[in-house]
């Protein structure tokens, strides 16, 4: 197998970031004019594919293995089951968004972009909810997840006790963070041309559309997404600990890069970038 250099990873990466930015801002400038049954099918079709493209560079760079992918797809089944009962759940709360974050923040962020992605996807399978705002939840959803993995690099090598504290901050601010990204889609069809101080217009100056939007998130979202953020942050304070250890347990049984010719003892985790300290479980 040909490895890759990590920075192939992380520029997939910018790149889905960046094509996904750009199409939760063109509803903006659309608004109602925006053709969604096209852009959007080409959406969840971009970001199906960015799964597929992202989970092949990590096994490229050697972040992720055959094995990971069965652990992946054991989760994502179950994380779809868990949204069923809670697809409306406790105003904004679902315990969908635990495992997302749990899972990337261990195993990397092509892994929590792939696991939250495809866990809405197979959710709305389950629930018959295919619909336009299918792919802005599944890109949120993989952000999450994404950012989450970003989360588990940067605080590698540090107390676990650390770790945690930072995965239930970043908890707290993705509970809200994705309620304002679905936001941002759905602001335009929901209040576009009308004459109301929070709804959206054409041709606004991009201060006034921000406060626009903060009014509008403000009055219709906040207490919503509040219940989201404080089920994610107990549920990180909660579980979050064994969950985390019984996922590096995993991944440091079937995440085995070998030695060069020589050196004959293997070395457990490929890259020390997502390799959770020792002394941390």
């Amino acid at each position: 197998m040909i490895r890759l250099r990590p920075s192939t990873e992380s520029a997939g990466l910018l790149v889905i970031t960046v094509a996904g930015a750009l199409a939760f801002v063109y509803p903006l400038a659309a608004g109602r004019a925006h053709d969604h049954t096209q852009a959007d099918a080409l959406l969840l079709a971009f970001i199906c594919a960015a799964s597929v493209i992202l989970l092949g560079l990590a096994l490229q760079t050697h972040h992720l293995s055959a094995r990971l992918l069965a652990v992946l797809a054991a989760l994502v089944a179950v994380d779809a089951v868990l949204r069923i009962p809670a697809v409306i759940g406790v105003a904004g709360f679902s315990p969908v968004f635990f495992l997302m974050l749990v899972g990337g923040f261990e195993m990397g962020p092509s892994f929590g972009f792939a696991m939250g992605a495809l866990t809405l996807l197979v959710s709305a399978a389950l629930t018959a909810g295919f619909g336009p705002w299918l792919p802005y939840q599944m890109l949120a959803a993989g952000w999450v997840g994404m950012g989450a993995g970003l989360l588990g690099g940067l605080t590698v090598g540090r107390h676990s006790g650390i770790r945690l504290s930072a995965l239930a901050v970043y908890a707290v601010v993705t509970g809200f963070g994705y309620g304002v990204l679905l936001d941002l889609w759905e602001w335009p069809l929901l209040l576009g041309g009308g004459t109301s101080p929070i709804s959206w217009a054409p041709g606004l100056a991009t201060s006034e559309l921000a406060r626009r939007f903060g009014a509008f998130y403000l009055t219709t979202s906040l207490v919503y997404d509040a219940f989201r953020a404080g089920g994610n942050l107990l549920l990180v304070l909660v579980a979050g600990a064994p969950v985390l250890a019984a996922l590096h347990r995993f991944r440091l049984r079937f995440l085995v890069d070998w030695a060069p010719a020589g050196n004959m003892s293997p070395n457990v985790g490929a890259s020390p970038r997502y390799r959770a300290p020792t002394g941390a479980d």
